[in-house]
């Protein structure tokens, strides 16, 4: 009985240990929709028959939709929204050249509040797989592909 009690207070003490040193800041709290998405690696090309749609998600507020690009090509990229689907993306669309960047939309502004993204290569003649992540909604700074 005296081990036992002894095993169970060492365990309950090591317990406490680790959740009190998992750092917590207030002032970073990041929305589920601003959490990166893998896009899951499909083949595309250039047409609209070629093309890739992301899942629909939650879009929270009002920033920009970030996008990863590490497919090795530009992107164009549409933010879409809504039952009919329509194009939400600032200028009608997005070249999304490699590494980070947002693209600006005006989803929660017309009242939506989910997206998803449709993408294509921005050359015609190029195809490959479309590597990268994306979210809706977007923390920090990156430059804006569509401005």
């Amino acid at each position: 009985m005296r081990k036992t009690k002894k095993l169970m207070s060492g365990i309950i003490a090591m317990g406490m240990a680790i959740a009190l040193s998992i750092p917590v800041f207030a002032d970073e709290v990041v929305p589920m929709s601003a959490v990166d998405s893998d896009f899951p690696t499909p083949f595309i090309g250039y047409t609209s028959s070629k093309s890739y749609n992301t899942g629909t998600r939650s879009k929270d507020n009002t920033t920009y939709n970030y996008v990863l690009n590490t497919s090795g090509f530009d992107l164009w990229v549409i933010t879409r929204a809504g039952r009919d689907k329509s194009n939400q993306t600032k200028n009608g669309h997005a070249i999304v050249k490699s590494g980070e960047w947002f693209i600006a939309n005006y989803v929660r502004e017309k009242g939506y509040t989910s997206c998803f993204l449709n993408i294509t290569t921005a050359t015609s003649g190029t195809s490959g797989y479309l590597r990268g992540k994306w979210s809706p909604d977007s923390v920090g700074s990156c430059p804006v592909a569509n401005r």
